[in-house]
């Protein structure tokens, strides 16, 4: 389908809407393709939508709605039986798929593990994986034509969270563990027309009905459990040696080695998928705004000159964190969120059954004409700190918000500003001729084709 970037050849790709809810089977197909491509294009531009029966759907696009169902009441909206589907694994459970007194004690054993003593002890991982990415990206553009940034951007950030996981201690075949991604993301996390018909979990998906993938990647992490609670903590510990040593605080309980290798896995898998998505969008956007790219270039050359960036450089690197916070608003990893109501409820009027399908559309809420001014915009100044203060909490949902907020922000952010100030101080990037880009989402936010773009050594 084509893409409206409107006449304005800077305006970013957009994702084309229907102009009313579609029906079963061109959702099914719609859904296959880009799930963001559900979304009415009313969305965004009414705080409410409702529709259906038996029980029936809304979609919020108000973020007084949306911190209701996140935060206020986050417990009687757990995740739908669509986003357990896609996120439980083969066996048991992990942060990412429990909910009530499973989840709390899961989630009190874990915050430790991202306080700011651990995060600063693994950015040298993160510089290190900077520096090798700058050295790729120099080699690519040395070979002549464009880069495609995409794979680049996966490479380093799987390159961080292994290294910050495993310390190097035990192997992972990172390309496996890319192909690994795509996989889950091509096969077993597209929407089946099992899911649209209700039909219950326990019926088997196609796509996880023959991944073998996915019970290799276990066979995998069970070895490298084993090997490491053999072997012992390491100093600094690593992801897997905090995880080992977590315990609830109130109750002591720790964790079995299914739901280690769970949230070993869980971790691995979102800790480098969405920070390589948040680096691409971030490169394109720049490469559609020498404007922005020049200052953002100037903000990382004077910090830096041409050495790697560090976490003592972050103070100085304002300007590339508002350029990150933006590309997640206009390409939010995570550009779709559904939860399932537990008990009737109301919400701004609008009464909520028990089972109600709860839908929060956060890509239409990025671009909502009600909550951003000329929203299809890339503007990093939207977060500068006197508009972040000015604005809605909930009005941007990058890493969920409430109780449930990703426990890996930080973590994600650092790394982020770290590889991106590291290749501005040595490259700039532009478009090349004719290119557009093609945003689709399947579980997340991905550039269809690859990202190529023209690469030039300052």
């Amino acid at each position: 389908m084509a893409l409206d970037t409107g006449s304005d050849p800077r305006i970013p790709a957009t994702i084309p809407a229907p102009s009313a809810p579609l029906g079963l089977w061109a959702a099914w197909r719609t859904a296959r393709r880009n799930v963001l491509e559900l979304i009415p294009e009313a969305a965004y531009r009414e705080p409410y939508m409702s529709g259906g029966s038996r029980p029936g759907w809304i979609m919020i696009s108000d973020p007084a709605g949306c911190e209701h169902v996140l935060k206020t009441r986050a417990a009687n909206y757990p995740r739908s039986d669509i986003t357990l589907r896609i996120l439980s694994p083969r066996e048991g459970d992990s942060l990412f798929t429990t909910d009530g007194a499973e989840w709390r004690w899961q989630h009190r054993a874990m915050t430790p593990m991202f306080q700011h003593r651990h995060l600063a002890g693994m950015a040298p991982i993160m510089t290190d994986a900077a520096e090798a990415a700058a050295a790729r990206v120099a080699t690519g553009a040395a070979a002549g034509g464009p880069v495609d940034v995409y794979p680049e951007m996966v490479a380093a950030t799987a390159d961080v969270i292994c290294d910050a996981a495993l310390s190097g201690r035990e192997a992972l075949d990172r390309d496996a563990l890319a192909h690994g991604v795509t996989r889950f993301i091509e096969d077993v996390a597209r929407i089946s027309l099992l899911d649209l018909l209700g039909a219950p979990g326990w019926i088997p998906r196609p796509g996880r009905l023959f991944d073998r993938t996915g019970a290799a990647m276990d066979r995998k992490m069970d070895e490298i459990i084993a090997a490491r609670i053999a072997r012992g903590p390491g100093t600094p510990p690593d992801l897997l040696d905090l995880l080992i040593a977590a315990r609830d605080p109130e109750t002591g309980q720790e964790m079995s080695r299914i739901r280690l290798r769970n949230n070993l896995l869980a971790f691995i898998v979102a800790g480098h998928e969405t920070t390589a998505l948040a680096l691409t969008w971030a490169l394109y956007l720049l490469a559609l705004d020498p404007a922005a790219q020049r200052r953002a270039r100037d903000c990382a050359a004077g910090a830096l000159g041409e050495r790697a960036a560090t976490a003592e450089d972050l103070a100085q690197l304002g300007y590339l964190k508002q350029v990150i916070e933006e590309a997640m608003r206009l390409y939010p990893p995570a550009g779709f969120m559904s939860r399932q109501a537990r008990e009737a409820d109301e919400i701004a009027g609008h009464p909520i059954k028990p089972g109600h399908t709860v839908i929060l559309p956060v890509y239409a809420m990025h671009r909502h004409r009600m909550l951003w001014d000329a929203p299809d915009a890339f503007d990093p100044d939207r977060f500068s700190e006197e508009a972040k203060a000015a604005r809605h909490r909930f009005a941007y949902l990058p890493f969920s918000a409430g109780p449930r907020i990703c426990l890996g922000m930080h973590f994600a952010m650092m790394e982020a500003q770290i590889i991106l100030a590291t290749l501005l101080a040595r490259f700039s990037f532009a478009l090349p001729k004719g290119f557009e880009a093609d945003p689709r989402m399947v579980f997340t936010l991905r550039p269809h084709g690859g990202m190529p773009l023209e690469v030039t050594r300052h």
